[in-house]
């Protein structure tokens, strides 16, 4: 689907059509959310002798994701184990299926990203 936008540039529109259906290629699932949370893979920290933190060391982000749109293919989504997304490698770990008898089936994909993993070993 092509689209035009108007007013404001500065807003980023949610998936193309190319990446959205590269993940149901995928996994199974063409998305409408992809809610990704960002965390250091680790931190230390150094004390001085008071206890008192003098130095502090972050690690690359750790991704945690979910994923929720229109289930496309069950035994993808029942098979799938991961999918790639804006230069990163998306591990799923947990799947949801939602079935209503009032609109299509839906599915929830979560899981994990780390930067230094890049695919299957």
């Amino acid at each position: 689907m092509a689209f035009t936008k108007h007013g404001n540039g500065d807003y980023i529109f949610g998936f193309n059509d190319a990446s959205a259906l590269a993940i149901a290629a995928a996994v199974g699932v063409k998305p409408q959310t992809l809610s990704l949370n960002f965390t250091p893979e680790f931190s230390a920290q150094a004390e001085n002798e008071d206890g008192e933190v003098d130095s502090v060391v972050v690690g690359d982000d750790t991704v945690d994701f979910t994923l929720s749109g229109y289930l496309v293919d069950k035994e993808l989504f029942e098979d799938g184990l991961s999918f790639e997304f804006a230069g990163r490698y998306f591990i799923v770990m947990g799947r949801k299926e939602d079935l209503n008898n009032k609109d299509y089936a839906k599915a929830e994909l979560t899981g994990k990203s780390h930067k230094n993993v890049t695919g299957l070993a």
